[in-house]
């Protein structure tokens, strides 16, 4: 059952059948390279525990699932076994419209100052999916769990992820040069973040328009 919707998706709590999801998603070095700055290294079936019990820390995490309507618009790798729908289980639907999660990280309560974090599957890059969550993301944090501000990093050759953060409200503030060791290069990391004044000056505006 969903919490939440958007658009193309749908926003559940993580559960223990994701595991292979995961690791799959944990183990495609087209998401490492920039979704983790630590060593770009294989994660066995053990480190699902250490995931788990990271989730359980956090305030909030959702997995995002692709609305079944909207599958035809993934993307297949060459080496996925495609399945007609007709013959498709629910463990083969669910495998197909996994499209990745989203965690806020409240590490200092009293700041109200949350970490973002976002992975989508590469099969479903380019749809407007990361814009989806990160919107609802900031919606919800403000609306709901009364966050004072939320705060995200990223490394700057992901230019598709700033774009979609500053479309969503975030500023960049720090600028950390040649801080992360990536494809044989240094490259600068980027913290943004956005205030609960940020988002209620946005959202009038948008309401205000004619």
């Amino acid at each position: 059952m969903a919490f939440a919707t958007t658009k193309h998706l749908n926003l559940r709590p993580i559960r223990e059948s994701d595991k292979d999801y995961f690791l799959d998603l944990n183990n495609d070095q087209r998401v490492l390279r920039t979704a983790d700055p630590g060593y770009m290294v294989p994660k066995g079936p053990s480190s699902w525990k250490d995931m788990q019990e990271g989730f359980s820390k956090v305030l909030l995490v959702v997995v995002a699932e692709v609305k079944r309507e909207y599958a035809g618009l993934r993307q297949w790798d060459a080496w996925e076994e495609r399945k007609e729908d007709g013959a498709k289980d629910k463990e083969d639907w669910d495998r197909e419209l996994f499209a990745g999660f989203a965690v806020l990280s409240l590490s200092m309560p009293k700041n109200r100052d949350a970490e973002f974090g976002i992975s989508i599957a590469p099969p479903w890059w380019g749809k407007g999916f990361g814009t989806e969550i990160t919107e609802w993301i900031v919606r919800h944090g403000f609306e709901q769990l009364n966050l004072h501000r939320i705060s995200l990093g990223y490394t700057a050759v992901n230019a598709a992820a700033g774009r979609v953060y500053e479309k969503c409200g975030f500023v960049v503030e720090v600028v950390e040069r040649k801080s992360f060791w990536l494809d044989g290069e240094w490259v600068d990391g980027v913290s943004m973040g956005i205030l609960d004044e940020d988002y209620w000056t946005m959202k009038k505006q948008l309401a205000d328009k004619p």
